[in-house]
């Protein structure tokens, strides 16, 4: 996914503390996630990281009118009024164009029926610029949306042709009303509402097309053996500030209070005496210490408390699983780009304004890749508190560590969901996590050839075709009648951006994937893939590669490639 290609456009999201994207009150006690049986339902897990929805990416195209000053951010601009409009239906959510649709890679300009990159159209000035597409935009579809849905299924979306001039032209005729904010232009697509009686400045309807659709057959999990191999799992829950003046009855207490009573009666016991920052609870499970650390408001009262950042920075630094509850305070904070990140794997629960990829950016940053991370977020904006979401996640974690760690990460979220009520929530970086109760799912380096070694080549280069979904094909045929005990492929293509690319291949109905448009702006794959679903298979017969650049203006070649067996 190109979803890191540049960060900007910061003017679109000014948004204050107290704009209603907060955690609910005090619930009660009547629900305890730690006294609930978090068996898992004995459906199958069909692998995608939210249990109502799926993945896609999807392009956006439409017209706009700005200023020659403004032109080339307004796309993106036009995007955001777009992420809104879809929101409010509840089953499709765009990620937030805020940070890099503007980059001159991902927006294209038509210009005299011919589609430009933002980079050369710049070359040819502001004259005509008028229809544009947004490429490779990362979408969550949930229920009916996600039902039937392909590449080329298309959507629209209604908003504003001069997105810039929407203040001064209708006031607040096509704003939502809100009592958390005073409406302003900087704000104006975040309460968007173009079916509002009297909202009649131009308008049209911005095509949303599915691009790319995302495996879903995967079951993944926590990397659940990265987490005990210290023998504890650390969790920390930052109880924000909700009510503008802090007092012991703001619902961040309250609901850091309701949290200990739950965590009391669920057999964890209070560590005495307290610590420097927070309030500790342990509980052992299988030979594990779930330690579980609360920080209330007084601690770090939300993300502008400069005050209390060390106190932030502790918990990012300290622990493996991360819970914030608090103001999200959309666009008004940097607090998740300033903290040093460490270096081992960690889980962050994330309910905000915007979770879906807004959020998950600058912590992906901090961790830098995926490969350290697990992020678990919201898709809308979250009233419940961290009772309904963090607490059972930690819950079914600790059941996982009594049952073999059976708990996929659909399981996880679907007794989130239970808790929290809706779909709200979805998961992050896992679909390429290792770990399984049954063994590693990742390839692991084939063992030291015990006999035979014979290669078989393609050395034809072959051009890869830019942006075409149907790749270019290339076959190795094997004659002999040969039962490998490991298989491994050699590679060797060049390519300027590798996460264009997704290569794969396939032999006696049996496909592997290579590479899934991983690596970014990386140039080149030269290296050789150990292949264990081909392990103890007869290797007789053809052998096809498939190389698909998904994405347009970068371009190579496959130079060769060889299918080796050791036998």
């Amino acid at each position: 996914m190109k979803n890191s290609r540049g960060m900007l456009l910061g003017s679109l999201v000014l948004f204050a503390a107290g704009s209603g994207c907060i955690a609910a009150g005090d619930a009660g006690d009547e629900d305890n996630p730690f006294l609930q049986d978090m068996s898992n339902d004995g459906k199958e897990d069909t692998g995608y990281v939210n249990p109502d929805g799926i993945e896609v990416e999807v392009d956006l195209e439409g017209d706009v009118e700005a200023s020659s000053w403004r032109i080339w951010d307004a796309p993106a601009e036009v995007g955001q009024f777009a992420v809104t409009y879809l929101r409010k239906r509840g089953e499709f959510y765009v990620e937030s164009l805020a940070e890099d649709a503007t980059s001159d890679r991902r927006v294209e300009w038509q210009v005299d029926g011919t589609w430009l990159t933002a980079a050369a159209a710049r070359e040819r000035g502001t004259a005509g610029m008028r229809h544009f597409r947004i490429r490779g935009v990362n979408a969550v579809l949930l229920h009916s949306a996600s039902r039937g849905v392909a590449v080329g299924s298309a959507f629209t979306a209604k908003v504003p042709l001069k997105p810039y001039d929407v203040m001064t032209d209708a006031g607040d005729r096509c704003a939502e009303p809100d009592d958390h904010m005073g409406l302003s232009s900087s704000i104006y697509w975040y309460l968007w509402d173009p079916d509002r009686s009297g909202c009649d400045i131009a308008k049209q309807d911005l095509r949303v097309t599915v691009s790319r659709m995302f495996d879903a057959s995967r079951t993944t999990y926590p990397e659940y053996d990265r987490l005990v191999a210290d023998g504890q799992i650390t969790f920390v829950v930052l109880f924000g500030s909700i009510d503008d003046d802090l007092t012991d009855n703001d619902p961040g207490v309250r609901n850091m209070n309701r949290m200990i009573r739950n965590l009391t009666s669920g057999g964890y016991a209070e560590v005495s005496p307290r610590p420097a920052v927070g309030r500790r609870f342990i509980k052992r499970v299988a030979g594990i210490d779930v330690v579980a650390d609360l920080y209330s408001p007084y601690e770090f009262s939300g993300l502008g408390d400069m005050a209390h950042f060390s106190n932030f920075q502790k918990a990012l630094s300290e622990h493996e699983i991360v819970a914030y509850d608090g103001h999200s305070m959309l666009g008004a904070s940097d607090f998740w780009s300033r903290p040093t990140y460490p270096g081992f794997y960690q889980i962050y629960l994330y309910g905000g304004c915007l979770g879906y990829e807004y959020y998950v950016r600058p912590i992906l940053a901090g961790k830098g890749g995926w490969e350290n991370v697990d992020i678990m977020s919201s898709v809308v904006e979250v009233s419940a508190d961290a009772n309904a979401y963090a607490a059972p996640f930690l819950a079914k974690v600790v059941w996982a560590l009594e049952n073999g760690y059976k708990a996929s990460w659909k399981d996880l979220l679907t007794v989130v969901r239970r808790n929290v009520g809706d779909s709200t929530f979805g998961a992050s970086g896992v679909r390429d996590n290792c770990f399984s109760p049954d063994g590693s799912l990742c390839t692991t380096e084939p063992p030291p050839p015990t006999g035979d070694t014979r290669t078989y080549e393609n050395a034809t280069p072959a051009a890869i075709p830019d942006d075409a979904p149907a790749g270019i094909t290339s076959t190795i045929v094997v004659p002999d009648a040969l039962t490998p005990a490991a298989v491994t492929v050699d590679i060797d293509l060049v390519h300027t951006w590798i996460g264009d690319l997704r290569v794969t291949v396939v032999h006696d109905g049996v496909e592997a994937v290579l590479w899934d448009n991983t690596g970014d702006s990386d140039d080149n794959i030269v290296r050789s893939f150990p292949l264990a679903a081909f392990a103890g298979r007869p290797a007789a017969g053809e052998w096809t590669l498939k190389v698909v650049d998904s994405a347009a203006r970068d371009v190579g070649t496959l130079n060769r490639w060889a299918v080796k067996l050791d036998l």
